[in-house]
């Protein structure tokens, strides 16, 4: 009703309701209706206005007028364009004041602006114009209003709208206007100049291409001849030449609309335009077919055609009209259409601007509907990369498709699963979830059938790739999965995370959300916080098990561009690396574009053409071939198109004057770079660096940083080594201008842009360093070069080069280096400059041997330890320092966790200066490291309420306030809060929990999103280089995922709480070793707790005793006691087991003792044990009756190891004490142990004594019985302790088997009925546990014998028959189950030499075939079979490999030719046999483990697909053979194949040192330090051969120092040195000594540090290295003393090239054979002048002697563990470990009792021939001075090289 008023109105007489009827349209046309009735209602409006404007009553046309500007102002595009025409026409009316009005109502339109009125009309002119100009001479008034409403002539109007006229006036041959036009243009223009303009010419032939003709080509050469008679003489096809790209753009557009009149006409004109290209380029006679000619044209002009559509969609050539950015959307749509798969070469940008439309809301329909077409016209090679985005972005975008769209896609997905079926389920596991779109949810259904067969480990590898997609859609939505799985997945991860053998898939998915979060967080800051949340799910991985280093790919170019190979290898290298990544990730089609011309470019430089894709007959002999193959798939699929582009750059060059030093303060990052790379690029000094720089300057200003960033270290070398001396001063001054730059206190944008130039200085200089070093390598190297002319040329311009770089280095102190090193906290750079520097120092003073005058540069390297997260180096560099100040005493109190003793310090500072800032802020770290918050409180209220102190004071007092629940304090130090502290992570934790009590939902929420924000865009690829590096953020990430999860803000549990007990207690154990941080968690875990009101008193008392015994952990006694404290005020009467066990911690045997017996008396536990134990009338879920029993049992088992080791009480009634644990709670593992450990340690105490005194008990073997009964009902409830029991048990059931067939030995008396019984009850004893083994063998998982199987194989031959059957049964269990890992070492057996052991292994085979018959499927028996038979194959093959004989002294052989070996024997289903795929996975959890449904083994494990024919043959006696392996996932594996040597000792041995390895990681200290044995796989394959791991990347100490000596033209003569040797101690006083300490010594000065600056140039990796070596040197150190192990000499020991590590291999000279040499090994272990030297500027103080105490005092802790493996080993019957001696002497041991004491011995700190025993560090002190002392060193064999 109210729009037919409206139209009436306006008809009215009445002026005023025709005006009121125009001011109602806006209403009436509003947008806020249903779209149907809105169209209809404007088609009505513009209807009427029409038919009134042509009535041409002149008493209408004012409030006409008036309607058409009123419908302007709410029009869309095509309105507007039907609006502005009308009001145009009206300029032409005949009466002025018509005229005038319309006039009028365009300026009002316009805002009264020329340049508003020119935006205004621009996106219109194609029909503006062209009506204009069709009036020109009829009504030139329009043309003339017009052209003053834009403020210009006529003839300017003319020239600014040729483009869109132009092509009207040629059809319509007004050649008089055209006249007018080109006169406009002023000059000499001509017609031809006019119409032949590229871009006129383009817009003529797509106006009249579609033109209906019967002759298109005849027609418009006729019309141009109309014009211009010069074009009858020219060729169409030569004019469609001169701009294909805008005429078929111009063309798709047309074909785009709506009319399917004109679509057809646009589709004709197309394939005219492209038979005009063919027959351009290949004569034929007539037209080519469609289909014939389309493709190709496509092929060819599909990236320009994208580059002109997506400037317009994108806006890159100003502000675009919906309208037109919707053509060309359609124009994209319709040229997929018709082009199909000859499109493919420009995907990339098709879908880049597809999807950045979609961001629009008025493009996104239409942007989906073009991916629609093209996801259901190409072909299957095509769309099998799309899959991923297209699923991406209905699950984003879905909600923003209207109902069609919706429709379409639908359809879309039904078509790509019905007609790519077998390519989704190829994909499908990385398919994005449609879940979240209730439309697809029979598709959803469908594909998570597919998905459902992966497990979670597989599932979580899925998200890891997804993350890592360069599509950021696939990334977004990857990421917003990923979040919802861990919700309902996280335990998963952390059962991994905690395991003793950390699956990489846990670390792997961190690394690739982290690299998503770096990627994504400043330009999408949602993602950013997504990235964050899911990282606070995976939890704050320790880093010290669980590592993922970023992969730095980095290349070096030596020749400085001036060789043309490595200069193609280098532009390779940066399109693979950089230019292809920048390309995917753009979204931005501009930056697109140039992209790919710079790859273009780049690619036509290396000589890359077509010809690299296709195969030719001398292919390998093709370099441009085998680079092209090298690159990954992908790259190669995204460089494809620019092979052939014609990409160009119109713009000329930006020339900028540059003065140096560039750099300002205000500068930013970005701008100083870009600026500094620019001018650096236009001083290419050769043709290949001008034309890389040349190319690369066009694309640098208009991207990313990364660019720019990759670019900088490689011009700045080429100036300095190919500029003149005044760039090279330049280049020293800027550098030093931002190093030297002062870094302002505060953080702010000034500091962060300083920190970002200064990290890209220090990228460049790390560059500078490795060229440096690497062309010294090469100028060495070439020195052994034949053309000796040549070379010498050559090395004369290299030490030249070399001499620039390292005047540019020098010129820039260590000392500005390492202060802006420590701004950056980039430390470990800091550390390489200033051990330099000292270095550099000692080398140039008179007497380096005086510390004194280096003290002041120790004590900064001792400042710069303070910030590093190494904790023994401090303490290394105080031992060179004679007397420590009292700061230096505090830095090593604070380092060493001795805070109660720095806070003494600090308070007595504050006492005589209370303002002291710094002493304020150490000494509120004190309190709260130590746990003092009570008192951290009350220092804070006692402090001056001044701006500064609350500043420094707020971030602690926070958390002081919410760990003791003091929300009142909280309040009011938070009301004092200022800009400055606001953004400090406690102060906003503070903040949110205050929002959390107060109820204030949408504020808590708001804060934690900020602090998510905040901290993901706090991470860059340098704090992330690994889980180490950003700890502190995912320790923030952890943090605010458990505050929201607990406080119910967001429930991850579906059970109506918001995160359980067991799972906050299992994110815990993620934090493995880091206690301070879990204190910090709990603090604020317990705070959310109470505030959230979800959780008992129980629960938050279970927090607070968790707190206490982190704390006696970590010998914080009173923080431990305040925690037990407010555990027992909660009602927790369990604290009193934590109370007793402090009372003990302290001293306090006797109190712990009293009060725990107290505790358990009162029935203290009834609040756990909920009934008592004796209630019989009432029963309770098994599991919580369990859980209820366990703390009382608990309680038990504490006294009684109390009462044990206090040694006051009677066995009788511990054992009763023990056994009451293990009543409590029977399916406990910690009880069975513990009481089967104290009837072991009567055992050994009644060994010890002599025959006559030992019990009957331990005669007949009784309490060996009970010790196996007890270990045997251990392992059924956990395999906590597997390695302390199973090799126990076998060796007592052994010894008692062997002992029952033998009567009882007369040194236990002639009593012949004493002997009788003994001998009966022996039987009946054995046959008891016989009847024990038994039934756990039935009962315990395979696994757990496999842990133990080279003993149980070693002992197959034992005398007794039922003990020899129950090892068969043994076997073939763990064969049945695990027969890939199992069957290398009975195949083994059945090789074996001895006939009695070979027919044994016949029996095992034979009894697994028995047993296989028992299989559920006949395929299971027929696979296990089929399995060992082609096992035993490979066995033969690989003996034969072994033994064949090779002649002659080859280096490589081939496998089958040479060696007789059959491809036949592969594939094989056993697993290649390394370290990783024969080590079974043990439970994780002591409490309730599941041993049956534990999975020992992952499911995809590496079997043996082929073998490699090349085999190298190394050059040592044996001739051992490396065969190549390819497994099952692809990768290819060494095994050295050893001949005539048993290697069941190195097994062993391995065994041993993985034990020792399990100890080591699950210390604290030792797990912090990330202490190890490097151990490998060892697999016999009989007594004289077998198989062993190859480890890649090896050097021997020897070789590394050699080769530094010849370098350094330092020549070795050993018989000289021997003579110098033996002279300086031929004296015993030492009075000769100094021959070796001061001329064989100086004579070779220590260079091994060199190796590590040489393999690690970037200092993070230095010090890393370093690091580990110094670390894996001292644990090798102390567990080969205690072995035994001797020949450490110089190929003995190597060291891993990726990380540092030392490597020990050759272990024949073990318990102390070294001693019985001719020369006797003196020395504990290798610690000479250059290993020392390698360790640091301290030495082997710090880290060495530290790492050496924690692993001796491991050693000792578990020496129980450790005498019981060796005591496996020394006993085996088949191996002898003791071995012959080349002479005798008393103090090496040759039994293995003798052997067994000696390494307890050590172990305890007895030195030979001495009673009293070593602390570790004394004892640790005294072997290192042996091994440093120069008159051992001295006494060395020259074998040995001890001046090395």
């Amino acid at each position: 009703m109210f729009g037919q008023w409206c139209m009436q109105a306006l008809h009215s007489s009445v002026r005023d309701l025709r005006f009121a009827a125009g001011r109602a349209l806006p209403a009436f046309l509003r947008s806020d209706v249903n779209v149907q009735i809105l169209r209809n209602n404007r088609i009505l409006a513009l209807d009427c206005l029409r038919s009134m404007s042509e009535k041409n009553e002149l008493v209408l046309q004012e409030s006409c007028i008036f309607a058409w500007g009123q419908i302007a102002r709410i029009s869309s595009d095509d309105e507007t364009n039907i609006v502005l025409l009308r009001l145009v026409e009206y300029l032409g009316h005949t009466n002025p004041l018509v005229n005038g009005l319309a006039y009028t109502e365009l300026q009002k339109l316009s805002g009264h602006s020329s340049s508003a009125a020119m935006r205004l009309f621009t996106p219109y002119w194609r029909t503006i114009a062209t009506t204009v100009v069709k009036e020109l001479q009829n009504r030139p008034q329009i043309a003339q209003q017009l052209s003053d409403l834009l403020v210009m002539s006529i003839p300017e109007f003319l020239v600014l709208t040729q483009t869109f006229t132009i092509p009207y006036l040629v059809l319509t041959k007004r050649r008089d206007i055209l006249q007018r036009i080109a006169q406009a243009r002023g000059g000499d223009c001509s017609l031809w100049t006019l119409c032949t303009d590229t871009t006129n010419m383009a817009a003529i032939l797509a106006y009249l291409l579609i033109r209906p003709s019967t002759d298109i080509e005849s027609m418009v050469i006729a019309l141009l001849t109309e014009i211009v008679p010069e074009f009858s003489k020219v060729d169409l096809a030569e004019l469609a030449k001169s701009e294909p790209i805008t005429i078929a753009t111009e063309l798709l557009k047309a074909a785009a609309e709506d009319d399917d009149t004109k679509r057809a006409k646009a589709h004709q004109a197309i394939q005219v335009l492209a038979n005009l290209g063919h027959r351009k380029t290949v004569p034929a006679k007539g037209l080519a077919r469609k289909n014939d000619v389309l493709g190709p044209f496509f092929q060819q002009w599909v990236l320009g055609i994208m580059a002109h559509l997506s400037d317009i969609i994108n806006d890159i050539r100003g502000l675009q009209p919906i309208a037109e950015r919707k053509r060309c959307i359609g124009a994209i749509r319709e040229m997929v259409r018709i082009a199909r798969s000859h499109v493919a070469n420009g995907l990339p940008q098709i879908c880049a601007c597809l999807q950045s439309a979609l961001e629009t809301p008025e493009l996104c329909d239409g942007a989906f509907g073009a991916w629609i077409v093209m996801m259901t016209t190409l072909g299957e090679e095509d769309i099998a990369d799309l899959i991923d985005p297209t699923f991406a972005i209905i699950a984003q975008h879905w909600p923003s498709f209207n109902a069609g769209t919706q429709e379409q896609a639908y359809e879309m997905v039904s078509h790509l699963l019905k007609s790519f079926g077998p390519l989704i389920r190829q994909v499908v596991n990385t398919t994005p979830s449609l879940a979240t779109v209730p439309l697809m949810a029979k598709f959803e259904d469908e594909l998570g059938k597919l998905r459902s067969q992966m497990d979670l480990k597989h599932r979580y590898e899925a998200f890891s790739e997804r993350c890592k997609n360069e599509n950021i859609t696939v990334v977004t939505q990857a990421l917003i999965e990923l979040e919802a799985f861990l919700a309902e997945h996280e335990s998963f991860l952390h059962e991994v995370a905690i395991g003793e053998q950390p699956d990489p898939v846990v670390a792997l998915l961190a690394r690739s959300v982290l690299d998503a979060c770096v990627r994504l967080n400043r330009a999408r800051t949602e993602v950013a916080v997504t990235c964050a949340r899911c990282l606070g799910l995976i939890g704050c991985l320790d880093s010290n098990k669980l590592e993922a280093v970023r992969e730095n790919r980095e290349i070096v170019v030596l020749s400085n561009f001036s060789k043309e190979e490595e200069t193609i290898d280098f532009v390779v290298f940066f399109l693979q690396e950089v230019l292809v990544k920048a390309f995917l990730s753009a979204t931005n089609t501009r930056a697109q574009n140039f992209l790919g011309y710079a790859m273009q470019e780049l690619l036509r430089f290396c000589n890359f053409d077509t010809s690299v894709t296709l195969r030719t007959r001398d292919i390998q002999s093709d370099t441009n071939y085998r680079r092209w193959v090298a690159l990954p798939e992908s790259v190669r699929n995204t460089l494809t198109p620019f092979l052939t582009s014609k990409y160009s750059v119109t713009t000329a060059p930006v020339q900028i004057k540059c003065v140096y030093p560039l750099y300002k303060p205000s500068m930013t990052h970005g701008t100083w770079l870009r600026d500094f790379l620019y001018d650096l690029l236009q001083k290419g000094c050769d043709e290949n660096a001008r034309m890389i720089f040349h190319v690369c300057g066009r694309v640098v200003r208009t991207q990313g940083i990364a660019i720019s960033e990759f670019l900088l270290p490689f011009t700045v070398l080429h100036v300095v080594l190919g500029g003149v001396q005044l760039q090279r001063e330049e280049i020293q001054y800027e550098l030093l201008a931002v190093l030297s730059q002062h870094l302002p206190e505060t953080s702010g944008p000034d500091r962060e842009q300083t920190i970002l130039c200064s990290q890209s200085v220090f990228r460049t200089l790390d560059y500078l360093t490795r060229w440096m070093q690497e062309k010294k390598k090469e100028v060495a190297a070439s020195k052994n070069s034949a053309a000796k002319a040549s070379v010498d040329v050559d090395n004369s311009m290299s030490l030249e080069q070399i001499k620039s770089v390292e005047e540019v280095l020098s010129m820039i102190p260590a000392e500005v280096i390492s202060r802006r090193a420590v701004e950056c906290k980039s430390y470990a750079r800091a550390l390489f400059h200033w051990e330099q520097y000292i270095r550099q120092q000692k080398e140039n003073s008179n007497d380096a041997s005086r510390n004194d005058q280096f003290e002041p540069l120790y004590e900064r390297l001792q400042e710069i330890y303070t910030q590093i997260d190494e904790p023994d180096g401090i303490e290394g560099i105080s031992a060179h320092l004679h007397v420590l100040n009292v700061d230096q005493q505090i830095l090593e109190h604070r380092k060493a966790g001795r805070w109660t003793a720095a806070q003494s310090w600090y308070e007595l500072l504050l006492a005589e200066s209370p303002d002291k800032s710094d002493a304020q802020i150490n000494l509120l770290t004190c309190l709260k490291e130590s746990g003092q918050y009570e008192v951290l409180l009350n220092h804070v209220d006692g402090m001056s309420q001044c701006q500064a102190n609350l500043s420094i004071a707020l971030p602690f007092a926070a958390e002081a306030a919410w760990v003791t629940g003091k929300w009142d304090k909280l309040a009011k130090f938070l009301s004092h809060s200022t800009d400055t502290v606001a953004g400090d992570f406690n102060v906003s934790i503070g903040s949110a929990m205050l929002a959390l009590k107060e109820g204030d939902s949408a504020r808590f929420k708001k804060i934690l999103h900020d602090l998510r924000l905040s901290t993901a865009g706090s991470l860059t690829a340098t704090t992330t280089a690994s889980l180490q590096a950003c700890h502190g953020a995912l320790l923030k990430f952890h943090v605010l995922a458990e505050i929201e999860a607990i406080s119910g803000a967001r429930s991850l549990q579906e059970n109506g709480r918001p995160m359980s007990m067991a799972t906050l207690n299992q994110r815990l154990n993620v934090l493995g070793a880091f206690l301070s941080d879990k204190q910090y968690l709990l603090g604020i875990r317990r705070a959310v707790m109470q505030l959230s009101g979800t959780f008992s008193k129980t629960e938050l008392a279970s927090a607070w005793l968790t707190s206490a015994r982190l704390a006696r952990k970590g010998d914080f006694t009173h923080q431990a006691f305040n925690a037990v404290l407010h555990a027992t005020q909660l009602g927790d009467d369990s604290a009193m087991i934590e109370h007793s066990r402090l009372l003990w911690r302290e001293g306090h045997h006797r109190k712990a003792i009293q009060s725990l017996e107290g505790a358990i008396a009162a029935n203290a536990f009834r609040s756990h044990d909920h009934l008592p134990a004796e209630d019989s009338t009432a029963t309770l879920h098994k599991e919580r009756q369990q859980q209820q029993n366990l703390v009382t049992a608990r309680a038990h088992l504490l006294l009684a190891k109390w009462l044990d080791k206090a040694g006051q009480t009677q066995s009788d009634v511990i054992i009763e004490r023990y056994q009451k644990a293990t009543a409590d709670h029977n399916r406990w593992e910690k009880g069975h142990y513990y009481l089967g450990k104290h009837y072991n340690k009567l055992l050994e105490s009644e060994k010890a004594k002599p025959p006559g005194k030992q019990a009957q008990t331990f005669v007949t073997g009784e309490t060996a019985k009970l010790v196996v009964e007890n270990y045997l009902r251990s392992l059924a409830f956990g395999a906590k302790n597997i390695y302390q029991t199973l090799p126990r048990i076998l060796t007592l059931w052994l010894e008692l088997g062997s002992d029952a067939e033998q009567s009882l030995d007369p040194k236990y008396g002639n009593d012949e009925n004493f002997r009788a019984h003994a001998t009966i009850q022996r039987k009946k004893l054995l046959a008891a546990v016989n009847t024990q083994v038994k039934k756990y063998i039935d009962r315990l998982p395979a696994f757990v014998f496999y842990t133990a199987l080279a003993q149980i194989v070693a002992r197959i031959c034992h005398p007794n028959q039922k003990v020899y059957a129950h090892l068969v049964d043994m076997v073939a269990k763990v064969v049945m189950t695990h027969p890939q890992q199992s069957l290398w070492t009975l195949l083994a057996m059945v090789k074996s030499s001895s006939k009695d052991r070979a027919s044994r292994g016949v029996v095992c085979m034979n009894k697994v075939m028995e047993n296989a018959k028992a299989l559920r499927t006949e395929s299971a028996r027929t696979d296990l079979k089929a399995l060992m038979a082609h096992g035993q194959k490979l066995s033969d093959q690989l003996l034969q490999v072994c033994e064949k004989e090779i002649h002659g002294k080859p280096t490589n052989v081939s496998l089958t030719r040479d060696l007789g070996f059959s491809h036949k024997s592969a594939p094989c289903r056993l697993v290649i046999p390394l370290e990783s795929t024969l080590t079974a996975n043990l439970p994780t959890s002591t409490d309730n483990v599941n041993m049956k449904t534990h999975k020992a083994f992952s499911k995809e494990t590496i079997t043996i697909s082929a073998f490699l024919d090349d085999v190298l043959v190394l050059n040592s006696l044996q001739r051992p053979r490396k065969v190549n392996i390819r497994g099952s996932d692809g990768r290819v594996y060494g095994l050295l194949c050893k001949p005539k040597d048993d290697l069941r000792k190195d097994q062993r041995l391995m065994e041993f040192n993985a034990m020792i390895n399990r100890s080591l990681k699950k210390d604290a200290e030792s797990s912090k330090r990330r202490l190890y044995i490097k151990t490998y796989a060892v697999t016999p394959l009989n007594e004289e051969c077998g198989l062993i791991e190859w480890v890649d990347n090896l050097k021997t100490l020897r070789d590394i120092v050699l080769r530094s000596y010849k370098q350094k033209n330092i020549p070795i003569n050993y018989g000289e040195i021997r003579v110098l040797l033996d002279e300086s101690i031929s004296d015993p006083q030492g009075s000769k000594l100094n021959i070796f300490t001061h001329e064989v010594l100086p004579s070779f000065p220590p260079v091994f540090h060199e190796w590590f600056v040489e393999m690690f140039p970037e200092p993070g990796a230095w010090f890393t290295a370093r690091l580990k070596y110094t670390r894996s040197c001292a644990v090798m150190s102390m567990v080969g003393h205690v072995l035994g192990l001797g020949d450490r000499h110089g190929e003995n020991i190597l060291f891993e090239e990726g990380n540092g590590g030392t490597f020990h291999v050759d272990f024949n000279c073990l318990f102390d054979k070294g001693l019985t040499f001719e020369k006797p090994e003196v020395v504990p272990f290798r610690l000479t002048q250059n290993m020392v030297d390698a360790f640091g500027a301290y030495g082997y103080e710090g880290p060495f002697r530290k790492c050496s105490e924690l692993t001796f005092e491991i050693l000792r802790q578990n020496e129980d563990t450790l005498m019981t493996i060796l005591e496996t080993f020394l006993y085996d019957p088949t191996t002898d470990f003791i071995g012959k001696k080349k002479r005798s002497t008393t103090v090496v041991p040759d039994t293995p009792e003798g052997v067994l004491e000696s390494v307890r011995n050590k172990v305890r700190g007895l030195l030979p021939m001495e009673s009293v025993p070593l602390s570790v560090e004394g004892y640790v002190q005294e072997l290192i001075r042996q091994a440093t002392d120069p008159m051992r060193l001295a006494s060395m064999y020259i074998g040995w090289v001890p001046f090395f």
